[in-house]
C-alpha cells in the first residue's frame, strides 16, 4: 500500500487539529481555574468587608461589652457565630480555602469559639446541625495554626478577655487581626 501526498497531508492536519484541541482544553481549564481563584478572593474580601462594617461592628462591640460584664450568651454573640458559620460553610464547600479563613479570620474565630465552646456543644445536643460547619472547620484551622507554629488556638481566660477588650473598642473599618498580634489582656 502506497502512501500518497493526500494521506500525509490528512495525517499532518489531523495531528494539528488534535494538538490544537488539546491546547484549547488545557487553556480553558486554566481560565476556569483562574476564574475560580478570582471568585474565591472576591468572596473572602466581601466577607472581610462585611465583618468590618455595620451591622457586624455594632454586634461585635455590644457583644464584647456584654461579655466583659459577664453576660452569658448575648444575642449579638449569636450574630457573630452565625457570620462565622457562613464563613465555615463557604470553606467546607470549597469556595474559600481553610488557609484563607485562618489568615483572615482565625484571630477572631479562635477566641470566639473558645469562649462559646460549651454553649455550642450544649446547643448541638438539642440540634446537631447547630454550627455544624464551624465545628468542622475549627479543628482544621487549629491544624494550620500548629503547622505555622502559631499559638492562637491555645487561649487562656486572659487571652479571651483581651479579645473582648479589643472588640469593645472596634470601629467601622477596623481591620481583622490577621495572626500578627495575639490578643493580650492589659498588664496591671
Amino acid at each position: 500500500m502506497k502512501t500518497t501526498l493526500t494521506d500525509v497531508l490528512t495525517t499532518f492536519f489531523t495531528a494539528i487539529i488534535a494538538v490544537t484541541g488539546i491546547w484549547a482544553a488545557f487553556y480553558a481549564r486554566q481560565q476556569i481555574n483562574d476564574f475560580h481563584e478570582e471568585s474565591r478572593i472576591q468572596h473572602l474580601l466581601t466577607l472581610q468587608q462585611q465583618y468590618e462594617q455595620e451591622p457586624m461592628v455594632t454586634y461585635r462591640k455590644v457583644c464584647a461589652k456584654k461579655r466583659l460584664a459577664h453576660v452569658e450568651d448575648p444575642p449579638e454573640e449569636e450574630q457573630m457565630l452565625n457570620f462565622f458559620e457562613t464563613v465555615a460553610l463557604l470553606a467546607n464547600e470549597g469556595y474559600l480555602t481553610d488557609k484563607d479563613v485562618w489568615e483572615t479570620f482565625g484571630s477572631e474565630i479562635f477566641p470566639l469559639y473558645a469562649d462559646d465552646r460549651d454553649s455550642i456543644e450544649q446547643d448541638r445536643k438539642e440540634d446537631p446541625a447547630e454550627y455544624s460547619n464551624l465545628v468542622l472547620l475549627v479543628p482544621r484551622l487549629e491544624a494550620i495554626d500548629v503547622a505555622q507554629h502559631g499559638t492562637e488556638y491555645k487561649l487562656s481566660k486572659e487571652d479571651i478577655e483581651g479579645y473582648w477588650e479589643d472588640e469593645a473598642n472596634v470601629g467601622v473599618g477596623t481591620p481583622t487581626g490577621h495572626h500578627k498580634t495575639p490578643h493580650q489582656a492589659p498588664k496591671k
